[in-house]
């Protein structure tokens, strides 16, 4: 390894110090104060060292180490490009090919032999890259070390005197790197007694400000202020707000989860923000707001995204580039202002009328909405297979700040998509488009194969004779919803299809006429009414048992006795709660002959009172003009706390909705709801937000009833899967204990409303 140290060393000003007595002429001034001089490792002497320190975290992208820089030119090998950095405006050039590049590891390789720059300006020549990782990695980065944004306006100079305040030299500095080694020297120079800045100094800070400063300790508050509000004055809250709301933002850095690289952030006026990942919005309903205080500048992000939420410090603000850090993370976002769109109007124009396009202003409302930009300059949007479609105009035009495309005369969506966009960004797949505070962006689906999906099928459905009624968009009704301006028609005959007559026209519900019978079906484009698919339905009717279902069911309703001697309320319509939605009519009975008759119907069956502790109801059930009677067998038990037999829990469970009222002394389950579907197994659990399918039964053991939960997967709730004893019973209140942990307990009351 070569070792070279270079510096600008003043040594004709230390001989000066040897050979004072031979001056013929000695100048006599006043006598320097101590706020005049300058005394090594004061404040001021410190400040200033740090200012002129070599800024090592300004060539990052180069070397990855804030405490060395790489000495330019440097030749480099980016993904197979061969780079030769000559200057600092060079590095942005790199960052840009970075940002570009798909590699994530091995990014960037140097040409060795290459000269890195430590902070006091020494520097050592590297040969491998062996090497240099050593130092990447014993690089220890202190914020304090350099001071960034604020530079010396040279040339300046110091006065030198002697002992006697003789002034004896003027010495003149020309840069950072002469200054640190005349600084770096007065503190190794034992000969040296007075050293004296000479004013008035100027500063140039890194926002364009600067500043004259005419004392010692007006030049020390300029560089204090400096280095505290490095980033800060260069981007002020205000011009920050403009900043974030001009443009779409890139992350270019996610220090632990890389996948967020290459996600776009949209700063909204009205403070919300949205992210965009290839066309798709991720968590619009986003708030973002500034925050100044006395530590510096705070983006804070409101969103669902934990990664993203909380208050980011605002560490870096300069050239269109944002570094925000937050708990440990550190996220860089690079505006993405799109001057050169790559594309001319011409080549916009023959894009847009190439396909559909899928489009999205990041609320969700077009999801299944597409726009068709069309010669004659209509614009059609479309919902899934929709026979008919959103109608307007389109038209695109140059000005000087860009290319605009304008929709006009729309019969809907006026207040989202109505008037002139600016494309601020445009792919052969993909154009982005801004007015005011919104953002759409459009995404071409050229789907090739956009029909096949579409193939002959049958529909089966029960009847009497072989007559039965259809739903005939029913068939391929998994297609879509991607038919755009098609729209899906039927026909009887193929030859009405051809001709395009006679079209079904209430396809929801088409009659039969034959069994079978074979439906003709043909996608055509709304616009030209051109066939571009065709595809048939099979209608097939057969005799079914239309009540299978209730045939399948041993309704018995079961009551407790508690002992009031008095009528007994029922709920009839739960006995063939699950069957009765495929029924066109169920009414309620007494007797046999009120229910083969169909009279003196029972008016509430939901509340039906008896006196008796057994009794029989009749259901009479109509399907198709066909009517079957099936009993409900009502019995009232005597029901003791911990005694119910397994029919008892049963009876009890499916005659009400519950809830979990304690679970080990805690209400914390009580907003769900349980309701015990009969025979089915099921039990459906649910919440103002969330419904779960789970599943239950109960058996009979020698301890007593135990009721088994399971498939349970909602939050927190699913602690009741496994299985539960039943050691009180009553028909308000079930209270449970876990088989496996007693000590566990539920207790569940009843919800009859």
């Amino acid at each position: 390894m070569k070792i070279k140290l270079k510096y600008l060393f003043v040594y004709l000003l230390f001989a000066l110090f040897y050979f004072t007595s031979c001056q013929e002429e000695i100048t006599d001034i006043e006598n320097p104060n101590d706020q005049e001089t300058i005394i090594s490792n004061s404040n001021l002497a410190i400040l200033l060292s740090r200012t002129t320190a070599n800024f090592g975290a300004a060539d990052d992208i180069l070397d990855g180490a804030s405490c060395f820089s790489v000495e330019l030119p440097v030749t480099v090998e980016v993904s197979d490009i061969t780079m030769i950095i000559e200057t600092p405006s060079d590095l942005q050039q790199l960052e840009n090919l970075y940002n570009e590049s798909s590699m994530d590891d091995d990014f960037l390789d140097f040409i060795f032999p290459i000269t890195i720059v430590f902070s006091d300006y020494s520097q050592i020549v590297i040969e491998n890259e062996d090497e240099l990782q050593d130092f990447v990695s014993d690089c220890e980065t202190e914020d304090a070390d350099a001071i960034a944004c604020v530079d010396i306006v040279y040339p300046i100079s110091f006065s030198v005197f002697n002992a006697d305040f003789n002034l004896i030299d003027t010495i003149v500095i020309e840069s950072d790197e002469a200054l640190h080694g005349f600084l770096d020297n007065l503190e190794d120079d034992e000969n040296v007694v007075v050293v004296s800045l000479n004013f008035p100094v100027n500063l140039q800070y890194s926002n364009g400000d600067s500043i004259e400063v005419n004392s010692n300790e007006e030049l020390a508050d300029a560089i204090e202020l400096a280095g505290d509000d490095c980033f800060i004055d260069d981007c002020s809250e205000a011009s920050l707000v403009s900043s974030l709301e001009a443009c779409p933002w890139e992350i270019t850095t996610y220090s632990s989860l890389p996948e967020f690289i290459g996600m776009d952030l949209v700063f909204y006026s009205d403070n919300t923000f949205a992210f965009y990942q290839d066309g798709n919005t991720y968590n619009f309903v986003s708030y973002w707001s500034l925050i100044t205080t006395e530590n510096g500048l705070y983006l804070n992000l409101e969103t669902d995204f934990e990664d993203f939420n909380g208050e980011w410090h605002v560490v870096e603000c300069a050239n269109a580039i944002l570094q925000l850090t937050k708990e440990g993370q550190t996220m860089v976002i690079n505006q993405e202002c799109e001057d050169d769109l790559g594309c001319s109007l011409t080549d916009i124009s023959s894009i847009l009328q190439e396909c559909p396009w899928d489009f999205s202003n990041g609320s969700g409302n077009f999801e299944t909405n597409q726009m068709i930009f069309n010669a004659n300059g209509d614009v059609q949007i479309s919902e899934g297979m929709a026979a008919s479609a959103i109608g307007g105009s389109w038209d695109l035009s140059a000005t000087d700040a860009g290319i605009w495309l304008t929709f006009a005369e729309l019969t809907a969506f006026q207040e989202s998509l109505h008037g002139d966009w600016l494309i601020v960004e445009c792919d052969t797949d993909r154009i982005v488009l801004h007015k005011d505070d919104q953002t759409l962006v459009l995404e071409q689906n050229c789907n090739t194969d956009l029909f096949s999906c579409f193939e002959n099928t049958q529909l089966i459905a029960c009847g009497i004779d072989g007559f039965a009624t259809f739903n005939l968009t029913e068939a391929n009704a998994e297609c879509g919803p991607d038919l755009a301006i098609y729209g899906i028609y039927y026909y009887e005959s193929e030859s009405d299809l051809q001709s395009n007559i006679n079209r079904i026209y209430t396809p929801e519900s088409y009659s039969n006429m034959y069994n079978p019978t074979v439906i003709y079906a043909a996608i055509i484009n709304i616009y030209d009414e051109a066939i571009v698919h065709m595809f048939t339905i099979d209608l097939i009717v057969e005799n079914c048992n239309y009540f299978a279902c209730f045939e399948s069911v041993d309704a018995v309703l079961e009551l407790c006795d508690e002992g009031t001697d008095g009528l007994y309320e029922f709920d009839l319509s739960i006995a063939f709660a699950d069957c009765t939605p495929t029924a066109d009519l169920v009414t309620y009975h007494e007797t046999l002959a009120d229910a083969d008759s169909g009279s003196n119907i029972i008016v509430n069956p939901a509340s039906y009172s008896v006196a008796d502790v057994s009794s029989t109801i009749y259901a009479r059930v109509e399907i198709e003009n066909q009517v079957d009677i099936f009993p409900i067998q009502l019995n009232v038990m005597t029901c003791n706390a911990g005694n119910c037999s397994e029919a008892d829990v049963d009876g009890i469970l499916i005659a009400c909705e519950w809830n979990i009222t304690s679970y080990n002394g805690s209400d914390n389950l009580s907003h769900y709801n349980f309701h015990f579907e009969y025979n089915s197994g099921i039990v459906v659990i649910y919440t103002d937000s969330i419904t779960i399918d789970a599943t239950w039964n109960t058996s009979q053991t020698s301890d007593g009833v135990i009721i088994d939960f399971s498939n349970v997967t909602g939050p927190n709730i699913q602690a009741v899967n496994g299985s539960w004893l039943v050691v009180e019973c009553t028909a308000n209140q079930l209270i449970l204990h876990n088989v496996n942990d007693s000590s566990l307990e539920i207790v569940l009351d009843n919800n009859c409303e």
